[in-house]
């Protein structure tokens, strides 16, 4: 096997979003009734809207699930994000330093529009060959649809690419794709994430280079 490309997730790889997204959605859920406990919420960290939508509303019809997400965007375009503050400095310096060597992928369970957003505010753009959204793709993650797709538009074999992900969620779905998975760290201490199944996991993404040189 020979690493040609590295596939980053966004949330708690790029940016430290995770207590920001942990707060705004446990608020919002509440707020329409949900009675989440801190505890639940936290284990649904990694997991997208419309499987957190089934979970605490199961049965509901997808009109219902439309109507909250509506809700949800509109609670979350009240209480915007700056990226560029909450941007991980280790993740820009890991970009720059192996855009030269690799091609490099993009591969989030969130929506375009804030992952556009995020690319735009932390300038990191110009980096990503390709972008994929799970709101896009027919499964999202643990699915493994967002790496797949990223493989193919990345022109690669599974085997001839990494991905770089924190959720329990995101690891599933680069392992069932194939990939080789690294796991970094909680960039926030309260988050204690199930990292086993990663085939590497480090503290820090400047751990990374190394791995890489490894596989090369």
């Amino acid at each position: 096997m020979t690493v040609k490309g590295v596939i980053f997730d966004v949330d708690g790889i790029l940016v430290n979003s995770e207590p920001y997204y942990f707060e705004q959605r446990l608020t919002f859920l509440n707020a329409i009734g949900a009675k989440l406990t801190v505890e639940e919420s936290r284990r649904q960290i990694g997991s997208n809207m419309n499987a957190v939508l089934k979970q605490v509303y199961p049965g509901r019809t997808m009109n219902d699930y439309a109507m909250i997400k509506e809700g949800y965007r509109s609670y979350k375009r009240k209480h915007p994000i700056r990226f560029d503050k909450i941007l991980n400095q280790d993740a820009q310096t890991l970009l720059a330093e192996i855009a030269p060597k690799y091609q490099i992928g993009l591969a989030s369970a969130g929506e375009r529009q804030i992952i556009n957003q995020m690319l735009d505010e932390t300038k990191l753009t110009p980096y990503f060959e390709t972008i994929v959204s799970g709101a896009e793709t027919a499964h999202n993650k643990p699915a493994p649809d967002v790496y797949t797709t990223a493989i193919v538009q990345l022109g690669l074999k599974s085997d001839e690419a990494v991905a770089i992900e924190d959720s329990e969620f995101g690891i599933k779905a680069g392992k069932a794709a194939g990939l080789t998975v690294i796991a970094l760290k909680p960039l926030d201490s309260q988050f204690k994430i199930n990292q086993e199944e990663a085939d590497y996991r480090v503290e820090s993404l400047t751990e990374v280079p190394a791995i890489l040189a490894q596989l090369s």
